[in-house]
Order: structure tokens, then sequence, then C-alpha cells
């Protein structure tokens, strides 16, 4: 690691300390630690259950909004010395395989849970539907991992289970998954759609603040396009050598364009992309064309014999395809079946949120048959899309990508008077990351 890189990580250490001392044994009742990709926000979380429960001898219970994440903190901790550390899950739930014999689930809320100092990790929804069960107070910090993904009107009913709570979260990802139309609340006081942080961030805005400063994940080129798209209240810069991520390949290429993208990413370029002719089908939910580049550009990655240079040669579980829509990945999924690559993880942004993945392929949402919608724009779903990669990211799409961009006419009556509106900061992240690409060759026409 260089001089500058190590100067960055002890600054970064510092402020993760800090965090942790304030939320455990600070003034303020509650704590909120924002995070860029790949800071370390689990490892924080570690780190504050190890030390909450040491001479403190808290009760702690880490809460994640959704059950996936809950199974990965309990994977994670099993690796400390804890007191206690317990799991509760829904009684219809089964533990993952990673799980399997290493630790006895709650299924529900049992009596015996929290008794004495340790750990307890369970989801958001489980600790509501047990209110009846549990007081005020219950346990002595509340650690909320992924709290941007996690709603207010969520987070309220369990608010006061702890006497201290840490939100720690990314504020640039997936905002929470509402199941209702939203736009009155933005003028109400209590905007309780937003995410946790958010919403105690808009009501008490003295609550301190804590900001990761540094991506353990991104390589520079990446961090600084991430960053200026989709953080500019949030500054943090790569502490990734790029000389311990590189990728080499011990076959040439002879794919245009695809080995051409390939071979950039080993030059140096983490972020590239693919362009297949003309435009995107219509009245298609899947473009067969862009899924069997796709497939094409992951099989090249084997066929060439990838190898992360000091670490290993790649294989079918170091590749991750990404695409927003469920028809359009299952017709990835299709292709690479065909070329014999079922075993490639192919998943929604909602899915690979909080994941990484040595090289992701990732279908651009903007490669669509008109105009895109909200959904197509947000800048969370594309922030995920392209933050998942250790080595690359190669995103394909249709040559009229450029087109969408430039013609696109945002409509300014779609949220209330004064609110953020996500739709056209998205706008703006698409057309700063495609402008990037562009006047850096970055983009390879098949």
């Amino acid at each position: 690691m260089t001089a500058s890189f190590q100067a960055l990580q002890e600054v970064a250490d510092r402020v993760l300390n800090t965090a942790i001392e304030q939320a455990i044994f600070g003034a303020a009742p509650l704590t909120i630690v924002k995070s860029p990709p790949g800071a370390g926000k689990t490892f924080l979380v570690e780190c504050a259950s190890a030390v909450a429960t040491d001479k403190p001898a808290m009760r702690v219970v880490v809460v994640t909004p959704g059950v996936s994440q809950l199974y990965d903190v309990v994977d994670r901790l099993l690796g400390y010395s804890l007191p206690r550390l317990e799991l509760a899950h829904a009684k219809f739930r089964s533990l993952p395989d990673m799980l399997a014999d290493r630790i006895t689930a709650s299924s529900g809320w049992a009596e015996t849970l929290n008794v004495g100092p340790g750990v307890v990790v369970t989801n958001a929804h489980l600790l509501a539907s047990y209110l009846h069960k549990l007081r005020p107070g219950t346990f002595d910090l509340m650690i909320v991992d992924e709290a941007y993904q996690l709603a207010a009107s969520d987070f309220m009913p369990i608010s006061d289970l702890a006497t201290r709570i840490m939100m720690v979260g990314d504020p640039g990802q997936l905002n929470p998954v509402i199941s209702a139309d939203t736009s009155n609340l933005e003028a109400s006081k209590h905007k309780i759609h937003w995410s946790a942080p958010a919403y105690v961030l808009d009501r008490f805005p003295e609550t301190p603040i804590f900001e990761l400063p540094v991506t353990r994940r991104l390589l520079p080129d990446t961090s600084n396009m991430i960053q200026a798209s989709f953080y500019p209240d949030l500054s943090f810069q790569s502490i990734v050598d790029p000389c311990d991520r590189r990728l080499r390949f011990a076959v040439s290429g002879m794919e245009p364009a695809i080995d051409q993208a390939l071979d950039a990413i080993a030059r140096g370029a983490s972020l590239v992309a693919i362009t297949v002719p003309g435009g995107a089908p219509a009245h298609e939910e899947a473009d067969l064309a862009v899924a069997a580049v796709m497939a094409k550009v992951a099989d090249r990655l084997l066929v060439r014999q990838a190898e992360w240079v000091g670490q290993r040669r790649l294989t079918e579980a170091d590749i991750g395809c990404i695409d927003p829509h469920v028809i359009a990945g299952g017709a990835i999924s299709d292709q690479l079946r065909q070329c014999g690559r079922d075993k490639i993880r192919v998943e929604t942004v909602e899915r690979w949120q909080g994941l990484q993945t040595p090289v992701s392929i990732v279908r651009h949402p903007l490669s669509l048959a008109g105009s895109p919608t909200a959904f197509d724009l947000e800048a969370g779903r594309w922030c995920v899309s392209l933050s998942r990669h250790q080595l690359g990211c190669i995103i394909v799409g249709r040559e009229s990508i450029a087109s969408v961009i430039r013609d696109y006419v945002h409509s300014c009556d779609t949220v209330a008077a004064g609110a953020r509106d996500a739709t056209w900061l998205g706008y703006r992240a698409h057309r700063t990351i495609w402008n990037v690409l562009a006047e850096q060759g970055r983009i390879f026409a098949l």
C-alpha cells in the first residue's frame, strides 16, 4: 500500500473508531454512519457489536431490513468470541446452508433470548411482530444495518426497544420499497416513507453523523465516477491499490468490441461499456440480442482464462450478471445455459445490493424502446449496479442509449413542490456516467 493510501486508511480507521465510541459511550442516544459502497459497513457492525458486549456488557440487537442480510451478519459475527450470539427469524424459515450446524436459530421470539450481555440478530419486521412481548429498553444498543433500506414507518415502532441506537447505511443506494403512492406524503411533516436515517435527520438535524471517507472495494477510476454521480454530499476516495486488482488473460482476444472491452479492463479501466447496434425491440420485455452479448462476455472471460493477478484464475462463481428486470434476467440465464455457463449468478439489482463480485456484467437500464420511466432512471438502482465489482464492470446495452439520454425531456410536475426529485437526479447520474465513458474511449461498439 502506498503512503497516500496508508494515510487514507488511517483516517478511515479513526472515523470508524470514533463512530463506535460515540454510539456506545457518547451523549447522543442516536448516531448515524453514512457509508459509500464497499467502505466496510458490515465490518463496522461487527466491531461495534464486539466492543459493546465487552466491558460495557451490553445487550445488543442488530436489526436488518431483510432476512438474507441478517444471515450474512450472523455469518460474520460467528468469527468473534462474543459472550452470546443468537439469531431470530420467522417460524416458517430454515437456516441457509452456510449457517447450518453453526448456530441454533429461534423461530419467532423466544423468552430465553437476550439474557445477559450478547447479540441478537433479527430483521425489523420480526421484531415489530413481537412488540407485545418486548418492553421499551429491552436492549442497551440497537444497531440498524443497511439503515437506508429501512423505511421510517418500519423503524419507528421498534425505535424505543433500545436506549441507544446506531444506524449504518449507504445513502446512495436503493430506497426502501413502499407499496403505496407516497406523493402526498412529501408534503407532510412526518415523511414516514423516507429511509429511517433520512427521516431522523429531517426531524432532528443535530443528530451526530459520521461519514466513512473511503471505499475498500472500488478501484480509483470507478470510485471517482460513482462519487461524482451519486454522492455529491459524501466525499470519499478509493484506498484500493490498482497493483492489487489487476486482471490478466492467458489467451489473446479475437472478438470485436467484446475482447476490446475486456482488454481495456486488463489495462486498468475498471468500468467499460459495450453497445449493440440499433435500438431495443419494441413491445418485448427481454432484449435477446443484449442478453446474448452479456452471456458472450461472461464466456469470453472464462475462455480467455481470466486471472486475478496474484490471487486466482476466475471461475463462474467470480462473475455476476445484473439486470433491473426479472424477465430480462431470465433471458440472460437462458443464454448462459446455452453456452454451458449456468453457474454464473444472474439477479436483479435488489438481490445484488450489499454483495460484491470480482467481475460484474450489467445491462444498461436505458437500453429500451421509448422514453425511460422513473424506474429506469432511479439513481440508487444504477448506483448499486455499478458498484458491485472488485476488478471490472462491463455495461451492455443498445447504441440508442446515447440518444435516449440526449432526447430525454423531464416532467417537473411529478413531485411535490420543494421535494427531492429522485428521477431527475437519476437522469443526471446516467448522463454523467455515459458522457465520461464516451470521453475516455471506454464505449466499444459491436
